[in-house]
């Protein structure tokens, strides 16, 4: 009996030394790949700006490429004033007054991304899909001028009476389902973004709130946006590199 109970003895310190070994392995591991991948993914925006007359280029065109062009530029502006200032931490460091600036205007980039992404997934679909972006833009339109107390309705472009009936524009989740080509957990976080940036837009992230409806103070996430920066400057070179192998840049 005594050798046995050494035995079991033995047995369990072999099993818990082995499992403290995996853990260690297995921290050390996805150290390692979140280090790479961090890096990886690090620099992107600088490669984007090293192609701004590609995409000043792309901004004279007509249709989806004009449109490609000319919204890279305007990532370009908000994005690289954002870091370029120093006084906004584009992480999770950031504080309150940080996040009000810094969420909204990466709100207002993120739209426009999926929508290229969506363009871009297939080339022989693009000039469809650019079809279904002007029809969007046409319903929203419309809606605006239709705003009964809307003022000073005469400085704006008239509206065609038929684009009320045109088909609605996709969704950003219907849009993406029909997407083949981005890398899932990139795009997550990006979605991620957008939908906790929409909080920030419309001010529904104020503690006053959250307090009054959770009973304690509590906050939103603070978002990586230098991080997502990086991946939508990877996906836009990823777009103008496949142009260049169709010959459109």
């Amino acid at each position: 009996m005594l050798i046995i109970q050494i035995f079991r003895n033995f047995q369990r310190r072999l099993i818990g030394l082995i499992e403290w070994v995996g853990k260690i392995l297995y921290e050390a591991v996805n150290a390692m790949r979140s280090k790479s991948y961090g890096e990886s993914m690090t620099g992107n925006f600088d490669l984007l700006k090293a192609e701004l007359e590609a995409f000043r280029g792309l901004s004279t065109l007509a249709g989806a490429h004009g449109f490609f062009g000319q919204e890279v530029l305007r990532f370009y502006s908000i994005a690289g004033t954002l870091l370029a200032f120093e006084g906004f931490k584009l992480d999770e460091r950031s504080n309150v007054d940080e996040r009000y600036t810094t969420h909204i205007l990466s709100r207002s980039l993120l739209e426009n991304y999926f929508w290229i992404i969506y363009l871009f997934d297939d080339l022989s679909l693009t000039t469809i899909r650019y079809e279904e972006l002007k029809n969007s833009f046409k319903r929203d339109y419309h809606k605006l001028l239709n705003e009964p107390h809307l003022p000073r309705k005469s400085e704006l472009e008239p509206a065609n009476l038929t684009w009320a009936k045109l088909p609605r524009g996709l969704d950003i989740n219907s849009m993406l389902a029909q997407i083949k080509n981005v890398h899932g957990d990139r795009l997550n976080y990006l979605y991620f973004v957008y939908r906790i940036a929409s909080f920030d837009t419309h001010g529904k992230s104020l503690g006053t709130i959250l307090e009054a409806v959770f009973g304690k103070p509590c906050s939103f996430p603070m978002l990586k946006i230098q991080y997502a920066f990086e991946l939508i400057s990877q996906q836009y070179l990823t777009v103008l590199r496949e142009l260049r192998r169709n010959g459109v840049v």
